[in-house]
């Protein structure tokens, strides 16, 4: 390669490059294990291979290396990937989100059955003329209703736009691909590169806005609990059950803690460290769970009547505790008994 061959390879693959050092870290770390971030993971690190791919194929030789002769058959899992990924944000309970590993895993099959069925190496022009171009149609296909589902998605949320920005960005790359000559790959993967280090940057610079887009996973410390925490947690759930204090709308956690013998503090860190949740939430776990019993015991109470004999006092505070927990609504779930 000359000089201006050099210089394009290497702005062309050091995007990708360090785009498949972030994806196998998203897919790794314990501290991005949410399923959005794992399936982000997984598509920047298709995405990054076949930006590589393009890359060395643009400069190789008439004998390619063995990465090109694996073909473009992994090409399939990026527009699912990417629909998958968009889901996973914008309708986490969805049905494809219920069975994303069947439907990654179809495509997966997909790709390996294309690849041992049909070498590329023996049948180049037929990937060229006929395959590729249907594996570009399904990417096409994929983009399409990922952005319509973020264009009939009501959230106007950070993480939608982020969507769109990278839906848009894929878009444009896969264009590039598309219906520009194989000898000028290259450029396909200079803008991949340009997008990913503005993206990078800027995420890097707003670390409020990255944390909401990419939300790490909050790790579980590992506590060695003595025997007398134990105790006192066991003597919290046998007060709580059996004097029902979470009924008092106005219990504070000083009479719990004058309860138990102990200081605020020590029934503070107990319940954080070893329940992993604050005052607020145990006693509204309580109180749910009465008003849970409420409901399946006397149908006569009305729904107001039920929060505020669980401990509520006001009516929108218990539709909301309950919403949190049960995800429904009292009246939906008595509705269901």
């Amino acid at each position: 390669m000359n000089y201006l061959s050099q210089i394009l390879f290497f702005f062309g693959a050091i995007g990708a490059f360090n785009s498949l050092v972030l994806s196998f870290y998203l897919a790794l770390s314990k501290s991005y294990s949410k399923l959005e971030n794992r399936l982000f993971g997984l598509l920047l690190l298709i995405l990054s291979l076949r930006v590589l791919k393009s890359l060395f194929y643009s400069f190789s030789t008439e004998d390619p290396i063995w990465f090109l002769q694996s073909g473009p058959s992994f090409f399939l899992l990026i527009g699912p990937l990417l629909f998958t990924y968009t889901l996973s944000i914008i309708k986490p309970n969805s049905f494809w989100i219920k069975h994303w590993k069947n439907h990654i895993a179809f495509w997966f099959c997909m790709v390996v059955s294309l690849t041992l069925l049909i070498s590329f190496k023996d049948n180049v022009e037929l990937y060229k003329t006929i395959i590729l171009p249907i594996i570009n149609l399904q990417g096409f296909v994929f983009m399409v209703i990922s952005g319509i589902s973020i264009k009939t998605n009501r959230k106007n949320s950070l993480q939608t736009k982020w969507l769109s920005i990278l839906t848009t960005a894929i878009l444009i790359i896969w264009t590039f691909f598309a219906f520009t000559s194989f000898d000028y790959f290259v450029g396909g993967s200079i803008i991949f590169s340009i997008f990913f280090y503005v993206c990078f940057l800027f995420f890097l610079l707003e670390k409020k806005i990255a944390s909401k887009v990419f939300s790490k996973t909050k790790l579980k410390k590992e506590v060695v609990h003595s025997e007398k925490s134990k105790l006192y947690v066991k003597k919290l759930n046998v007060l709580m059950t059996n004097e029902k204090l979470f009924t008092n709308p106005e219990l504070k956690l000083s009479e719990v803690a004058n309860k138990l013998n102990i200081s605020n503090h020590e029934l503070s860190k107990l319940i954080n460290d070893k329940l992993g949740k604050n005052f607020t939430e145990l006693i509204n776990e309580y109180r749910i769970e009465e008003a849970i019993q409420l409901i399946k015991s006397n149908s006569l109470y009305t729904i107001e009547a039920i929060g505020s004999q669980s401990g509520f006092n006001s009516k929108s505070a218990f539709y909301k505790a309950f919403k949190k927990i049960m995800h429904t609504t009292p009246a939906k779930y008595k509705s269901q008994l």
